[in-house]
């Protein structure tokens, strides 16, 4: 694992030199490198299946203790349209499917003394904390007395981990910046050392978020970058050099075949992200594409693009190299790579290593985390509600048996003393409920400038755009018309490109439809032919079969509803950004500027099918049909234009 590691890193950061983003800006201000006032791991995952647990460590840099608001975000994915007993887990990645998440929320609660260093198991989290112990400087004693940290249980259980230092005011964050962390996703089979047993590890860094100057203030929400900022920005984008997955390496005599999955971690907790990814091979050969994230999404590498990891342009077969590098752009997200190395002789045994996404750029929109400090009288874990435990320190407290660090949220006021008061509303609280926390007030998005429609051609949607765009995004002019009018695009190789679709409602007015591949033997929505093979034309729809070819032509260019016909139509839309990964409003082309677009301001959709080495133009002139289904059913006019590949 370390050899094989070592040389392919040593290959990425070879071809990284020739790439377009050697040259980097600075590190986004979001970062896992210095200390800082908020920490996020982004992943945390516990799986008795797996026997997978993870460590979480956290260190207090600075010579006074100080107290942090943690909570536990779950968002345990199930396997949904995979293989039974698929799993989402780290080294499995065998679901084939997608993982639905879910969220909730579990506070902790730590008190960590000056300099100290902390780890607990997220499983078991930690019920003992370590004894007081006397700060040489001051000679007074220091405590981890009334922290709360408790387990997620025995799983499973998939999430992040998010801490804010506090000041004893439980309203009001610290400006310092002094919390480091790291986790360890931990995985065991058997017996480690025995023949049959090993063990896995896989370690990450917390990404750490700097206070500003300024601080915070004393509402319910952490606000990340923008005009009114109180912390750091989170990163522009994130970059990551990869290998492609199903790539073999082979050391020491040993092989082993590499697959990543990627956790992606939204910076707000309030509203889900978008990113855009940009993948270049070791050709300099690029593709891009488009997918949401919910607070967390847990996904291998080779399925971001389509639904088929082996038609993926993160599949090694496709990709043609051995490794890769991705932009993820759109900001607002935090990333971490699981990469996995299994020999094929010994399938179950995987090693795994965890890689931090490298921040690059300012986010330039805000960002926010919903805090939530307590907010009722006695709330002294800051769950919402307040429980007889809590009364019984909040009356100690009121006796002078306890500190006021007891539980601060029952010094209401914060005068330093509990009265009468301050015990009735928590009783008041205990009996009733905590107010319910407030949203965060939105951001102002400017409205889009309206475009007047033209009149549809057609019941089924009208196709506003058929071409191509280079594979940096940028679409391309025809070269020329051939003798039926039809656009001609002349290319010097037949990979390297993306076929672009563009639509519209037609006169049903109905929405386009959005769906590129059907696995149950019908039409999808996106329909489009060619007259001659692509690649070896291997007719097996999206090669179920294990083989990794093309296209099949269909010379007639006829919309028929012929099991052949109908196979090439899936065996290409299969390619496509489907539904699940790109949402056809959201473009894949650049403008002149940069930025993403629809090419004609009418459109409504787009669709993008990037064409990779195993399905390649053949040279020569091939003609492409398409043609568009909306929601209803009904079917638009066909649109066909020439791609012609030099001899």
């Amino acid at each position: 694992m370390t050899t094989a590691r070592r040389v392919g890193m040593i290959t990425a950061a070879v071809w990284l030199v020739m790439s377009p983003f050697a040259s980097v800006a600075a590190h986004a201000q979001a970062s896992p490198d210095e200390p800082a006032a908020v920490l996020v791991y982004p992943y945390i995952a516990v799986d008795p299946a797996s026997h997978t647990d993870t460590l979480v460590q956290l260190s207090n840099t600075s010579s006074q203790p100080v107290e942090l608001r943690c909570f536990y975000e779950d968002f345990t994915p199930q396997c949904t349209n995979g293989q039974p007993g698929g799993s989402c887990f780290p080294g499995a990645v065998t679901c084939r499917g997608l993982c639905i998440p879910h969220g909730t929320s579990t506070p902790l609660r730590i008190r960590a003394t000056a300099g100290q260093p902390l780890a607990w198991h997220a499983s078991a989290g930690l019920p003992a904390v370590p004894l007081p112990m006397a700060d040489p400087a001051s000679g007074r004693t220091q405590s981890n007395q009334f922290s709360d940290i408790p387990g997620v249980g025995s799983g499973p259980f998939v999430g992040t981990l998010r801490c804010v230092a506090v000041t004893d005011d439980p309203y009001q964050p610290l400006s310092d910046n002094i919390l480091v962390g790291q986790a360890t996703i931990e995985r065991s089979q058997g017996t480690p050392g025995s023949a049959t047993g090993y063990s896995d590890a896989a370690q990450y860094r917390a990404i750490g978020i700097k206070a500003l100057s300024t601080g915070a203030n004393r509402d319910e929400f952490l606000t990340l970058g923008g005009p009114d900022a109180e912390y750091a920005a989170c990163q522009g984008s994130n970059l990551l050099d990869h290998f492609f997955d199903g790539a073999t390496l082979t050391t020491g005599g040993r092989t082993a075949e590499v697959t990543t999955t990627l956790v992606l971690a939204s910076c707000s907790t309030t509203a889900g992200s978008g990113m855009r990814f940009l993948v270049y091979n070791e050709f300099a050969q690029r593709f891009s594409g488009y997918r949401g994230v919910d607070g967390q999404s847990i996904i291998p590498l080779s399925m971001i693009d389509v639904h088929d990891p082996r038609t993926s342009i993160f599949s090694h077969a496709v990709s043609g190299t051995l490794t890769g590098h991705t932009r993820f752009e759109g900001g607002g997200l935090h990333l971490v790579a699981i990469e996995s190395h299994r020999d094929p002789s010994t399938p179950d045994r995987v090693q795994s290593d965890a890689i931090n996404g490298y921040g690059a750029g300012v986010r330039p929109d805000r960002d926010v985390v919903a805090y939530r400090p307590a907010r009722c009288s006695g709330d002294c874990n800051f769950d919402g509600k307040v429980t007889i435990d809590e009364l019984i320190l909040g009356v100690n407290m009121a006796l002078g048996s306890l500190p006021r660090i007891a539980c601060p949220p029952a010094d209401a006021n914060n005068d330093s003393a509990v009265t009468i008061n301050e015990l009735v509303s928590a009783v008041n609280a205990a009996l009733g409920s905590c107010p319910q926390p407030v949203t965060p007030t939105p951001l102002v998005l400017p409205e889009p400038t309206p475009f007047t429609s033209l009149p549809p051609q057609g019941a089924g949607p009208d196709i506003t755009h058929f071409g191509v765009a280079t594979a940096d995004d940028r679409p391309v002019q025809p070269d020329s018309t051939d003798a039926l009018g039809r656009p001609v695009f002349v290319r010097p190789f037949g990979q390297g490109m993306t076929l672009i679709i563009e639509a519209q409602p037609g006169q049903s007015r109905q929405t386009v439809g959005g769906m590129t591949y059907s696995d149950t033997g019908n039409l999808p929505d996106l329909q489009v032919l060619v007259s001659r093979p692509l690649g070896d034309g291997n007719p097996a729809v999206c090669e179920h079969d294990g083989h990794r070819g093309g296209i099949p032509a269909v010379p007639t260019l006829d919309f028929s509803t012929a099991p052949e016909t109908v196979a090439a139509i899936n065996d290409l839309g299969c390619r496509a950004y489907d539904r699940a990964a790109h949402n056809p409003a959201s473009p894949c082309t650049r403008t002149s500027s940069g930025d993403f677009a629809m090419l004609t301001p009418l459109s409504t959709s787009q669709f993008c099918i990037p064409i990779a080495k195993a399905w390649a133009f053949p040279a020569g002139d091939t003609v492409v049909a398409a043609r568009v289904r909306d929601v209803a059913g009904n079917l638009g006019p066909v649109r066909e234009m020439v791609v012609r590949v030099n001899e």
